[in-house]
């Protein structure tokens, strides 16, 4: 495997992209300074990719369920899985390359995962609205989320502000909306509304980085802190741990520490 991650980073966005070719021993990455180095990069938050990261057996194995049926935004990923042997093994496989990955890359304590515990997703996803993930995770704990793309071409992000970029240069807007919706954990469905309608500091004019993750490569990216959108992909794996974060970013604390505050009553 030769193909590698292109990219275009704007220099107006702050979020960071380390990007690896994956060595054929993983102890290599397994070092305290550059695990300490992955570990700055993805809690600022930014992304961590590592190109050629799996073999060419693995990635036809996971092709096997590959479907041209388009996802909308927002719909669960609910795919009918083939049942031969090599699909069966590729997933297991999957499963413990990301982990092997994962916890070389940064040292973290991961629970082992079996094929079951991946998120296959065989359809092509296309021109998302910019946005940042909105499932709960408890004060203090951050998703660390991984995909692979398994597909034959590559997977286009779109790769807008970290949250708390957008507490400092957008105060004013977010003030505005944490106090139309009451709640510090809806503020990124009122970002993703303003975005979808044109404007708003996710809209569409708004500076993005573009990355294309090629066939084969791993990548690791909060998606509750960093807002992204994919503009096109279709095969890939996800799995995402809950780990303990050295400082919380989670909305609401991301907001408070920027000082951004309810500032009228919430009608109830």
């Amino acid at each position: 495997m030769t193909e590698v991650t292109r990219y275009k980073l704007d220099p107006r966005r702050d979020t960071p992209l380390m990007l690896l070719d994956c060595p054929a021993d993983l102890s290599e990455l397994a070092t305290p300074e550059k695990q300490a180095k992955a570990r700055e990069i993805y809690e600022f938050p930014g992304i961590v990719a590592v190109d050629n990261a799996v073999g060419e057996d693995l990635l036809a194995g996971l092709r096997e369920g590959l479907t041209f049926e388009r996802r909308k935004f927002k719909d669960k990923f609910t795919p009918e899985l083939p049942k031969s042997p090599t699909f069966s093994a590729a997933r297991k496989a999957a499963a413990k390359r990301l982990t092997e990955l994962a916890r070389a890359l940064f040292g973290y304590e991961l629970a082992e995962l079996t094929g079951a515990a991946i998120s296959y997703r065989p359809m092509v996803t296309q021109n998302e609205p910019m946005h940042f993930d909105g499932y709960m995770v408890e004060c203090g704990k951050t998703p660390l989320m991984s995909i692979l793309n398994f597909d034959v071409l590559s997977r286009f992000w779109q790769v807008g502000p970290s949250f708390n970029e957008l507490c400092v240069k957008e105060k004013k807007f977010m003030t505005k909306a944490l106090n139309k919706r009451g709640d510090p954990y809806e503020v990124h469905q009122e970002l993703r509304q303003f975005g979808m309608k044109g404007g708003g500091p996710l809209g569409p004019e708004e500076p993005v980085h573009r990355i294309e993750f090629a066939p084969g490569t791993i990548w690791f990216a909060n998606p509750k802190t960093i807002a992204h959108q994919i503009t096109y992909g279709n095969g890939a794996v996800f799995v995402t741990w809950i780990i303990d974060e050295p400082v919380c970013k989670c909305q609401k604390c991301t907001l408070e520490a920027n000082g951004i505050k309810l500032t009228q009553p919430v009608a109830v």
